[in-house]
């Protein structure tokens, strides 16, 4: 099986630092990590309890870069050998945030507020941008 993307399908930065499996079965691409997803989780516990304040805060979700195919969300971190993703859920009423963010440096955010979804995907190297990415789009959520 070949790994290379063409040229249109590599990201930026691409580097030979970890595997990780993406868009469908049998399709791998090369992912840096530029995020330590077990430092971002606590770092943002002390906010996570601060929106408790305001919403619902789900438990934090893993998913492991080694497992095998359909990969599967987990909230137990200790059955992840390498995170590949954390994902964060809030809910205030009807309306609801979601956010999974990547070690390869980017993240997935979604939210449903008052009837129109929203969607974004910040980019960011490191646990601090990663925080910052985070932190911005829950308090845009809540207020």
């Amino acid at each position: 099986m070949s790994t290379d993307l063409p040229a249109w399908g590599r990201p930026s930065g691409w580097a030979d630092v970890a595997w990780s499996q993406v868009s469908r079965p049998g399709r791998m691409c090369r992912v840096e990590h530029l995020v330590d997803l077990d430092v971002l989780a606590y770092r943002l516990q002390p906010a996570i309890e601060e929106w408790k304040r305001w919403a619902t805060v789900g438990p934090l979700t893993w998913r492991d870069e080694h497992a095998s195919w359909p990969q599967p969300i987990t909230l137990d971190r200790s059955s992840v050998r390498v995170p590949e993703s954390l994902g964060l859920t809030l809910r205030r009423g009807d309306d609801v945030f979601e956010a999974v963010v990547w070690t390869g440096g980017w993240a997935d955010v979604g939210f449903l507020l008052d009837d129109e979804v929203y969607t974004f995907c910040p980019e960011f190297r490191g646990v601090d941008g990663a925080y910052e990415a985070v932190v911005k789009d829950v308090y845009d959520f809540l207020a």
